[in-house]
């Protein structure tokens, strides 16, 4: 039963792709990229207006840590930074488009608006109000082994 209703799941999510796609006239390249369920960090705020020429392929950054935006420049290779891949798309005729910069958007590599829903504060800012500090002797055994050293009743 499951598994059927991931087949079915994975048709309509391809068959959307698709809509998608002749509604845009883009053509994607790697569907499975553009399907991640995964959202990369925001380069910037606001969409960016690109020419594009029909019969070429381009590749969006869908991580965000690409400097060359909206185009992806590999950084997402490294071991541990993303599992997040660049989308490759070519389009079916040559002119503007707006692609998303904050990498929220359901209709990658194309702007859906999402970018004026996103808080402009930073996902981290609640961070150090999450971190939990403990008195465990677990706690204690790691702080020794990362070579930390007790100082004024805490780890230093």
């Amino acid at each position: 039963m499951l598994a059927r209703n991931l087949q079915v799941s994975a048709a309509k999510t391809i068959r959307c792709l698709s809509v998608r796609c002749k509604t845009s006239r883009i053509q994607i390249e790697n569907p499975s990229a553009a399907m991640l369920p995964m959202k990369g960090i925001d380069a910037e705020k606001k969409p960016i207006k690109v020419h594009l020429e029909s019969g070429k392929q381009y590749s969006w950054c869908s991580c965000g840590h690409s400097a060359n935006q909206p185009w992806c420049d590999g950084s997402h290779k490294p071991d541990g930074i993303t599992m997040l891949r660049p989308v490759n798309f070519q389009v079916e005729k040559s002119g503007d488009y707006v692609l998303c910069q904050c990498k929220q958007t359901e209709n990658r590599p194309l702007c859906d608006g999402v970018h004026k829903k996103i808080s402009k504060r930073p996902r981290s800012a609640d961070a150090s109000r999450m971190v939990m500090f403990n008195d465990s002797p677990a706690y204690k055994g790691v702080a020794y082994k990362l070579g930390y050293k007790p100082k004024a009743g805490g780890f230093q």
